[in-house]
């Protein structure tokens, strides 16, 4: 740990404890750090009810583990463990300390997939937040297989915005320290202010993109969508940004929709892998489900639903495509393109490789001028059409190819 530079926060915070700090690093020491990689096309989240998989009605983390490596691994690099904290340990004829029994459960999933976890400061004033307190449990998360902690700006309830920043920098200095290439992901519903805390955080998350694709398929036009996104912040290169269309804080995004049928669920998902960041998958969407349930039964019901499993399998479709491709990187810029009010179109480029990426947000079909090789299918496309709902991922030839 950098004493140097955490001294030099604290002291900004007024905060001189020096050796209750010590004392709580001192107990991290000891314990065997692995850093993962970097975000990459590759990191694809999926939002998981740490509870949604159950054995005989009670939830079985160890079940869920199994379903998701099973299922979803090779396709999704990272889990966002929700409902998890504070963990109520299992019913066994041993007592076991819960946080052991925590680390042995969480390890099965740290094997295959990265972990986030939400931090939610339990303090409503300046004088209920224990900085020690809270920063230990940011450190715990850590050890239980974190790469990213998700941090509500909303939670510091009636801390002042400056002091707010101060935490955040020690937080992710702290991570930093413990692996170097965790992410600190702050999360601030208020617009007016949504960036004001862009240099304490690595991923800033986006809240407007569900509601601005939502009334896109309502008035079958991108136009709102495509300003909304021309108008995006540009972040620094180190920096990048969380795009979801639904969260644990809200409704799954097809309950908002007058027409949630596999097409139009698609088309939202092909919008929402199009842009520059760390996209989030709802659990609820991808399987289907609106409350916990037995292995086996959610498993039969895909089988038997023909919808449901046609969006299972067209979202996992949509990332092992976007896995593939550099373009896809969260560090990647987007160019928003104007063809058609009906098409939401956008180029991604990165050293050779441009990928253009239409998706149509109408009930109509629409042709356009645009040609390149499919990225699902590898056929060499021209004049796309594109039917209703339908969306087309092209890899465009240079001059010269």
């Amino acid at each position: 740990m950098k004493w140097e530079a955490i001294e030099e926060v604290l002291h900004e915070l007024g905060d001189t404890a020096r050796q209750d700090w010590n004392r709580l690093f001192e107990k991290w020491s000891n314990h065997h750090w692995h850093d993962h990689e970097h975000p990459s096309e590759k990191t694809n989240i999926l939002l998981v009810d740490a509870g949604f998989i159950l054995t005989d009605g009670r939830a079985n983390l160890e079940a869920l583990h199994q379903l998701l490596a099973d299922h979803v691994q090779t396709t999704v690099s990272d889990l966002y463990l929700v409902s998890l904290f504070p963990y109520k340990t299992r019913q066994n004829d041993t007592a076991i300390d819960s946080r052991v029994q925590l680390f042995e459960d969480l390890g099965r999933f740290t094997d295959e997939f990265d972990l986030m976890y939400e931090m939610v400061p339990e303090a409503y004033s300046e004088h209920q937040f224990d900085l020690i307190t809270e920063t230990d449990a940011l450190i715990e998360r850590l050890a239980y297989g974190a790469t990213k902690i998700r941090v509500h700006v909303e939670s510091f309830r009636g801390i002042e915005p400056e002091r707010i920043k101060l935490v955040l920098k020690l937080w992710r200095m702290v991570m930093h320290a413990y692996k170097p290439n965790a992410q600190l992901v702050v999360a601030n519903e208020r617009v007016d202010s949504s960036l004001v805390y862009e240099q304490e955080a690595d991923v800033v998350c986006h809240f407007d993109l569900s509601s601005h694709v939502i009334l896109a398929f309502a008035q079958s036009d991108v136009t709102r969508l495509a300003d909304w996104v021309r108008q995006v912040h540009p972040l620094s290169s180190d920096k990048t940004y969380f795009n979801f269309l639904s969260s644990a804080e809200r409704d799954p995004f097809e309950k908002n929709l007058m027409d949630a049928t596999p097409d139009v669920i698609l088309a939202a998902h092909s919008v929402l892998f199009s842009l520059q960041g760390i996209p989030l998958i709802d659990y609820r969407t991808l399987f289907g489900v609106a409350q916990p349930i037995e292995r086996d039964e959610l498993l039969q019901a895909l089988k038997r639903d023909p919808n449901r499993l046609r969006v299972y399998e067209g979202i996992l479709s949509q990332l092992n495509v976007k896995r593939l491709h550099p373009a896809f990187s969260p560090y990647i810029v987007q160019e928003v393109v104007s063809l058609d009010h009906r098409i939401f179109a956008v180029k991604r480029q990165h050293k050779d490789e441009t990928l253009l990426l239409l998706t149509n947000m109408s009930e109509e079909t629409v042709q356009t001028d645009c040609e390149g090789m499919s990225l699902f299918t590898e056929e060499r496309m021209t004049n796309v059409t594109l039917r209703p709902y339908e969306y087309v991922w092209l890899k465009q030839s240079h001059i010269g190819e």
